[in-house]
């Protein structure tokens, strides 16, 4: 299964499928709500980050701020594909299915 993390691209069905394999192989709970929970942590984390890139002085300080919220978007990746197994939604239907919605929908500015 480690060698889905090999591949140029995986799509949001291979990310369910590894971490479907890494939740039993760690252990990890299945808990809807803690890992609802750990998700949340990690949407901190990101805005933790979005401040670090905020305070970037240089391109090295800039680079090492980018990499963390990269880490860390990853990391809320993971914990979305973990909830998608947990609740046995198919995240790829359920992205293609909402986006063909939002298509037609209309956004006001103020409302967002």
């Amino acid at each position: 299964m480690e060698k889905i993390l090999d591949q140029d691209k995986i799509d949001l069905h291979d990310m369910q499928q590894f971490h479907k394999w890494l939740d039993e192989v760690k252990g990890f709970d299945q808990s809807p709500m803690i890992n609802l929970a750990f998700l949340a942590g990690e949407v901190g984390e990101v805005i933790n980050a979005l401040r670090g890139l905020q305070r970037a002085e240089d391109d090295g300080t800039l680079a090492q701020a980018q990499e963390h919220i990269a880490e860390e978007l990853a990391d809320c990746l993971a914990f979305i594909a973990k909830l998608g197994n947990i609740l046995d939604i198919d995240l790829q239907a359920a992205y293609r299915k909402k986006m063909r919605r939002n298509i037609g929908r209309t956004w006001h500015p103020n409302n967002l």
